[in-house]
C-alpha cells in the first residue's frame, strides 16, 4: 500500500490547481490514515456472521470496507506528479537508476524484515508454508501471481506487488501517453494481456499461476490497473491546472458519499450472493469505487473544506506517515500478540497496533530506508524529505 510522498519546506496547505511537482500534499498524508483504517476494517476478525437483521448488515458492510483503491490511485498520481518527464521517450524524471532505487528503499527493507519474522514464527509453530520456495515467492514479491500462494507470508502484502507493476509499467505509460496512445485505452489493453494470460497459463495448473479471470481481476496489476490510471489522469489535470477552483464543496462530499454508497452495495452485493467473484462485486470494486476515489480526490486537490483541513492536521501526518507499517502488522501471525494479549474490542486493538506501527516507522522503516535510498543534491533533499 506505499505511496510515494511529496513535501516541501513550506507550505501546510497546497494551493487548489497549483501544480505540486516538489510541492507538499498533506491532505493526501492524511488520507493514507483514513485507507488503513479501512483495510484493519476489512481485515478485522467479526466473528460469526449474526442473523438475518441490523447486525448482518453492518458487519457485511464493515467487512466490505475497501482502503485499497485509494492507496492504488494515491499512488498513481504522486509517481506520475513526480516523475513524469514531460517527453515521449520511456525514461522517469530522475533516470532509472534513481527511480528503482527509491522505489525499492520505500518498500522493500521493513517488508523484508517482517516477512522473515513472519515465516520465523511460522516455523516456530510448524506451519507448511514454511517451505525455500515459499519464502522465495514472498521476498520477490511474486507470490500473487499464483492463486495457491497470494495469502501466504504477511497475508495482506499480497497488493505489493500491484504497486511493484506500476513502479515498472509507470514510465512506459506515461511516454506512450506523450506518443498518443490515450490514458483511458491503456488500462483496457492491460485487462487483454491478462485475459491472454490466463487463457495461455490456468490451463497449465501451475499452482493458480493467472488461474483463473476472477483471480486476475481481484489480485492482479491487470485488473487492478484502472485505479493507478485514475490517478495519472488527476496528475495530468492537476500539474496543468485544469482541475480549477470549483465554488463549494461539492467534490469532496460527493466523493465521500459516493464511496460510501459503492461500499454499501458492495455489502448488499455479498449479504446476497456471499460470492466476492460475482460479476457484480467485480464491477463494484474495479470501477465504482476507483471513480468514487477519483472524485474525492479531486475534491481534496482544488477544494479548501473541514475535511482537507482535518487530513492536513498533526495527528492525520503522523498517521498517514506510519501507514505503511501499519498495513503490513495490522493482520497476520505477527499481530496475533495484539488480538491475544488485550481484550477483544477493535478500538483498543487498533489503538494499540497503531502505536506499535509509528514506533517502527520511526526506528526501523525510515532509517532502513535512509541507508538504501540513491544520493540527492542538496537541494533535492531540502525539498524532498520523504519518497
Amino acid at each position: 500500500m506505499p505511496a510515494a510522498e511529496l513535501s516541501a519546506s513550506a507550505a501546510t496547505t497546497a494551493t487548489p490547481g497549483a501544480s505540486a511537482s516538489g510541492g507538499y500534499l498533506p491532505a493526501l498524508t492524511g488520507l493514507r490514515a483514513i485507507a488503513a483504517w479501512l483495510v484493519f476494517c476489512n481485515h478485522y476478525p467479526m466473528g460469526p456472521i449474526p442473523p438475518p437483521g441490523i447486525a448482518r448488515a453492518v458487519q457485511y458492510l464493515v467487512d466490505e470496507s475497501h482502503g485499497l483503491p485509494l492507496l492504488l490511485l494515491l499512488s498513481g498520481f504522486l509517481i506520475a506528479l513526480r516523475y513524469d518527464s514531460g517527453t515521449a521517450n520511456f525514461r522517469p524524471k530522475s533516470g532509472w537508476r534513481h527511480y528503482l532505487l527509491g522505489r525499492l528503499a520505500r518498500i522493500y527493507p521493513l517488508y523484508a524484515l517482517l516477512t522473515l519474522a513472519t515465516f520465523a514464527l511460522l516455523w516456530r509453530w510448524q506451519s507448511p508454508q514454511v517451505t525455500p520456495g515459499i519464502v522465495a515467492l514472498n521476498l520477490t514479491l511474486l507470490r500473487s501471481f499464483f492463486d495457491d500462494y497470494k495469502f501466504t507470508g504477511i497475508g495482506q502484502a499480497w497488493s505489493l506487488t500491484l504497486f511493484e507493476c506500476f513502479y515498472l509499467a509507470a514510465p512506459f505509460v506515461l511516454g506512450l501517453q506523450r506518443r498518443g496512445l490515450p490514458l483511458w485505452l491503456q488500462p483496457l489493453i492491460l485487462l487483454g494481456l491478462g485475459t491472454g494470460l490466463v487463457a495461455l497459463l490456468a490451463p497449465l495448473s501451475l499452482h493458480g499461476l493467472f488461474g483463473s479471470h476472477p483471480f486476475m481481476l481481484s489480485y492482479t496489476f491487470f485488473g487492478h490497473s484502472l485505479e493507478f490510471f485514475v490517478g495519472v489522469w488527476l496528475a495530468g489535470r492537476y500539474q496543468s491546472g485544469r482541475l480549477g477552483s470549483p465554488a463549494g464543496m461539492w467534490r469532496t462530499v460527493g466523493g465521500v458519499w459516493l464511496y460510501f454508497a459503492v461500499t454499501v452495495a458492495l455489502g448488499l452485493t455479498q449479504a446476497q450472493y456471499h460470492n466476492p467473484d460475482h460479476p457484480l462485486t467485480l464491477v463494484l470494486n474495479l470501477v465504482g469505487l476507483p471513480a468514487a476515489a477519483g472524485l474525492l480526490f479531486a475534491g481534496l486537490l482544488s477544494e479548501h473544506s473541514k475535511f482537507r483541513q482535518l487530513l492536513s492536521g498533526k495527528l492525520f501526518q503522523k498517521l498517514g506517515l506510519s501507514s505503511y507499517s501499519f498495513y503490513l502488522i495490522h493482520a497476520g501471525p505477527l499481530s496475533f500478540w495484539v488480538y491475544e494479549s488485550l481484550p477483544g474490542f477493535w478500538l483498543l486493538q487498533l489503538l494499540a497496533v497503531q502505536l506499535v506501527s509509528y514506533g517502527l516507522y520511526k526506528l526501523v522503516e525510515i532509517p532502513l530506508s535512509k541507508w538504501l535510498k540513491p544520493a540527492k543534491s542538496t537541494m533535492a533533499s531540502a525539498v524532498q524529505k520523504f519518497t
